[in-house]
């Protein structure tokens, strides 16, 4: 993505998770985490993440 005249980006980012005995109302998905990640993408002016080379209307699982 170019972010300006002189200046280009990218930007990599590697994540797992793994919830063991969580109560219900703490636990977290993957999917929860990828739409935060794109919201802050989108906010911040990149393009949606795709993530394990799915669109991101695909199941993470």
């Amino acid at each position: 993505m170019n972010i300006g005249d002189d200046y280009s980006a990218d930007m990599q980012i590697k994540f797992s998770d793994r919830c063991n005995e969580t109560p219900a109302p703490y636990a977290i998905s993957s999917q929860e985490i990828a739409d935060l990640l794109n919201d802050l993408a989108v906010r911040r002016g990149w393009p949606t993440i795709t993530f394990y080379r799915t669109p991101k209307a695909a199941a993470l699982n």
